[in-house]
């Protein structure tokens, strides 16, 4: 049980930093685009929150075995679209007119998480396979020496 609320708590940290300095970045390049001059310090305690309540519910969505994982991941960016909306109204970090901007940077965050994510289950799967591949040339071997 330790184990499984440790790797939770890793895989919680690891994706809500990952996503968060992605997200700092790609709202910087955004900012020199379009002319601003000044950043906030509290934006990116503020984006470090969004990221982590994002996590939070990509988490439970993955617990939730849905037929399709395309679904999966629709329900999650429309989720990510409410969370972006709904805080950048609360954060004011947006004029209506640049709601769009907040949008497009989360979608190509998440769309960016997904090929990271994608690259992990590729990765996991090549060294579970390599270590069955491994057991089994064991017992073949234990096998014929018996």
């Amino acid at each position: 049980m330790k184990r499984q609320i440790f790797n939770f708590v890793k895989r919680l940290l690891i994706n809500t930093l990952a996503t968060t300095a992605l997200s700092i970045f790609l709202m910087c390049i955004v900012a020199i685009i379009k002319g601003f001059t000044l950043m906030t310090l509290v934006a990116p305690f503020q984006i470090l929150l969004v990221n982590f309540l994002a996590h939070i519910g990509f988490i439970l969505f993955d617990k939730i075995n849905m037929k399709y994982k395309i679904i999966n991941y629709a329900v999650m960016l429309v989720y990510l679209i409410g969370i972006l909306l709904g805080f950048g109204f609360l954060f004011d970090w947006f004029a209506v007119n640049e709601i769009w901007i907040v949008c497009v940077v989360g979608v190509i965050v998440f769309v960016l998480a997904i090929i990271m994510d994608i690259i992990k289950i590729n990765r996991d799967a090549k060294e579970i396979n390599a270590s069955l591949d491994e057991l089994r040339k064991r017992k073949n071997n234990n096998d014929k020496t018996e």
